[in-house]
């Protein structure tokens, strides 16, 4: 018989494992909660990564090159398709025209496709009515309808032409692809072709080498690389944030079983046997907790799908899902929730009987060896990311399954360094709250002295809000910069005429009558600035009439229009009129947004030059962001009035990320924090016993919660802040480096500043009810 008992002792204790699991299944079900929550976000995670990267069919259909020809005078198109014909056989050709939006500054796209042809048939899809088959027939997509106010049934005038619309398209693996599908059939050479073909590579060099080379592209034959990149990079942070989680709980589990532990070994149980009632446990969790969530999660994505769709842009089906990362994702909880239990339990295994029948925790180590595990994985993972931004350069930025694989891994040595820096950073804490009142230095220490869990939760708490920070930071060098942007998003440009060389050739009666539109549209914005806008012609050149109708004075001061330095422009741009001396000519200035005015001409030198100011439209800003119901209103106005609108390019994709991610990267922060300082404090409920007996007074109580939870929450946000940018730095080319210049400063307060100060109101409102007695203790 083997002196460990063997089989029979440890089926023994497995069995006693699970009759605690089931008896203390409440005291778990914050664990249980928090783990499955974790599972559903790894499962939509994973599948959202999954359906990211676009679809190739969102640009070539079916076919693995395209390649672009222009309308020349001197080289006609019909021959260069008849010549791409008979080189490659089967060709797919889509016409484009591109004609002006009535009372817009933007154009639309009129496009000339086969719904059936060989290549292009993925590129289209019937939302309603049918596609044209015939001439003057046409299709819009939903947002140039909703733009030109048209309906199925109903008839589109434009540039002049005029098309019977029958019926609503997309293109599925681009919805943000607007245009007009009309037959193929063309009165009217088109400006450009793309011409679609699956030709052999060697046979498609030769081509382009002997006809001028093309703007051409060719297929990706490695599209899944970015698709797999995301889906394992999601993949591998959720079961760090899964991993940090359930080590967290099982460490304050395990000083929960402390005493239950040493009644077992006092009977005869080995370490080894100790140990397997945790490891046990954990499996127990694990299993309850990733099939529910896998369950859940899916559901979730069901839930989502249509949504997600509109952020990524394509046709998502719900039913394409990576099963088998979702079935690894189930298994890798269950591994990664028993592995997690190995540490805690080891250390409980190691408590002498005495300190465990007492319930004492075990004496704190020394964190010299814990700092230098942390620095050694924070090099390391710096070393991977650089050396995976060093290969992506050298291979022109196309992404491989090394460098993948370098980046996951350094990302993940910083997310596990996180755990060996918490017990020094706890430490640091305790010393800096020395001279903090009583109450928040007791909760302070008592978190050095309960070191294993504080750490643990204090890693998963800097993970949940190292994530949103990565995704705030990505997002805020991804958008549009001040100078890339046309317009902010409370500004509208309101012209006569079409913004360029036609200077409005417009009688005083019109004008006034046109201004008057304006002002009465104005009216409706709370309040807003109107800066009237002229520019400055010279009226002894004869003007000339162009293709539009307006005519083209001399434009004084180059190639664009210079606008007249009026008080009120050169006040809304923070010149006082009275500084600018009565030799200048000409002021100049470089705008936060493009397209406002950068030129001025001053009254001075148009009274030297005998130049006249003529009006050419006005310069709106609201005091808030304009809504689409005013937006359709200026549009409106321009179609009454002749006029042309123009307004912020893009709005609110990115902002609503960093928004979305900073919100739920804080509620992710305060669920792991609400488990961790729940579990912590109900552990403590002896020494809060003692305070209550001694006179410790409900306010104590209070501050002993919310000291522990906010100090947790501000080294989490600290920690968590410096982990993302390490990530992102490392990662980061010299040129990227300087957009990170933009530090999104409302977000990091929210994510430093924010969740400490919610996490101690939390702490402060939750906590403070007396123990039930004083004197009972409750027997194990």
């Amino acid at each position: 018989m083997s002196r460990n008992g063997g089989l029979p002792a440890r089926r023994a204790v497995v069995r006693w494992a699970w009759r605690l699991f089931r008896r203390e299944w409440r005291q778990q079900v914050v664990v249980l909660t928090l783990l499955t929550v974790a599972v559903t976000a790894a499962v939509v995670g994973v599948s959202a990564g999954y359906h990211a990267t676009p679809p190739g069919s969102a640009r070539f259909g079916a076919a693995s090159q395209r390649f672009t020809l222009y309308a020349d005078e001197q080289r006609p198109l019909d021959p260069r398709i008849a010549q791409a014909r008979e080189w490659f056989g089967t060709i797919d050709v889509v016409g484009h025209w591109y004609l002006p939006v009535p009372g817009s500054v933007e154009t639309v796209e009129l496009r000339a496709q086969d719904p059936r042809g060989p290549y292009s048939g993925p590129m289209l899809g019937l939302v309603t009515g049918r596609y044209p088959t015939a001439p003057g027939e046409a299709a819009l997509t939903d947002e140039v309808a909703a733009e030109l106010r048209v309906r199925v049934g109903g008839a589109l005038t434009l540039d002049g032409r005029t098309w019977s619309v029958v019926g609503l398209v997309e293109n599925p693996g681009d919805l943000r692809a607007e245009f007009i599908l009309v037959a193929p059939a063309r009165p009217l050479p088109p400006e450009s072709v793309t011409v679609l073909t699956a030709a052999d590579p060697a046979r498609f060099a030769e081509y382009r080498a002997q006809h001028g080379q093309p703007p051409y592209e060719v297929r990706p034959s490695d599209e899944w690389v970015e698709a797999a990149a995301g889906v394992f990079s999601v993949f591998a942070v959720s079961m760090l944030l899964i991993c940090l989680i359930a080590a967290a709980g099982f460490a304050v589990i395990a000083h929960r079983r402390l005493r239950q532990l040493g009644l077992l070994a006092a009977i005869g149980a080995t370490p080894r046997h100790l140990r397997l009632v945790l490891l046990a446990d954990g499996a127990a969790v694990g299993v309850a907790a990733s099939v529910v969530g896998a369950v859940a999660g899916v559901l979730v994505w069901f839930a989502v799908t249509p949504r997600f769709e509109t952020a990524a842009g394509h046709r998502i089906d719900r039913l394409d899902l990576p099963w088998w990362q979702i079935a690894a994702a189930v298994l890798l909880t269950i591994l990664t929730a028993t592995a997690a239990a190995w540490r805690p339990a080891r250390v409980a295994a190691r408590v002498p009987i005495t300190l465990a029948l007492s319930s004492r925790p075990p004496r704190p180590k020394r964190v010299r060896r814990s700092a230098v595990a942390a620095a050694v994985l924070y090099v390391l993972g710096i070393v991977s990311l650089r050396l995976a931004q060093r290969n992506n350069a050298a291979s022109g930025n196309a992404l491989e399954v090394a460098e993948v694989a370098l980046i996951v891994a350094g990302t993940l040595a910083i997310g596990f360094a996180l755990l060996f820096v918490g017990p020094l950073a706890i430490r640091v804490l305790a010393a800096i709250g020395g001279r903090l009142p009583v109450a928040s230095r007791l909760a302070l220490r008592d978190l050095a002295r309960h070191q294993a869990r504080s750490s643990a939760a204090l890693a998963a708490i800097s993970v949940a809000l190292a994530i949103p920070t990565a995704i705030v930071v990505a997002a805020g060098v991804l958008a549009q910069t001040a100078v890339e942007s046309n317009l902010s998003d409370r500004q509208l440009l309101v012209w006569i005429d079409s913004p360029g060389l036609r200077v409005p050739d417009r009688t005083p009666a019109q004008l006034a009558a046109i201004e008057a539109q304006v002002r009465r549209y104005t009216a409706t914005l709370a309040n807003p600035t109107v800066i009237p806008l002229d520019i400055a012609i010279d009226p002894a050149e004869a003007p000339q009439a162009d293709a539009g109708g307006g005519r083209i004075g001399r434009l004084p001061a180059g190639a664009g229009p210079s606008f007249v330095a009026t008080p009120e422009l050169l006040g809304y741009y923070g010149v006082d009129p009275a500084g600018v001396g009565q030799t200048t000519d000409v002021l100049t200035t470089r705008p936060r947004f493009e397209s406002l005015p950068k030129t001025f001409l001053t009254p001075a030198a148009l009274r030297r030059h005998n130049w006249q100011p003529v009006r050419a439209g006005w310069l709106v800003e609201a005091p808030r962001p304009l809504t689409e119901e005013q937006l359709t209103g200026a549009r409106e106005l321009a179609l009454d009035a002749g006029l042309v609108v123009e307004d912020r390019d893009k709005r609110g994709g990115l902002l609503a990320l960093r928004a979305i991610a900073t919100a739920a990267g804080a509620v992710l922060a305060l669920a792991i924090l609400a488990m961790t300082v729940g579990l912590i404090r109900a552990e403590a409920a002896g020494d809060l016993r003692t305070l209550t007996a001694t006179g410790a007074t409900r306010r104590i109580r209070r501050t002993l919660t919310s000291a522990t939870a906010g100090g947790l929450a501000l080294l989490g946000g600290i920690l968590g802040i410096g982990a993302a940018y390490t990530v992102i730095v490392a990662g980061s080319s010299r040129n990227q480096l300087g957009e990170l210049a933009r530090v999104p400063v409302v977000e990091l307060l929210v994510i430093a500043v924010g969740v400490p100060l919610v996490a101690v109101a939390l702490g402060w409102l939750l906590a403070g009810r007396e123990p039930r007695s004083l004197i009972r203790v409750r027997l194990e």
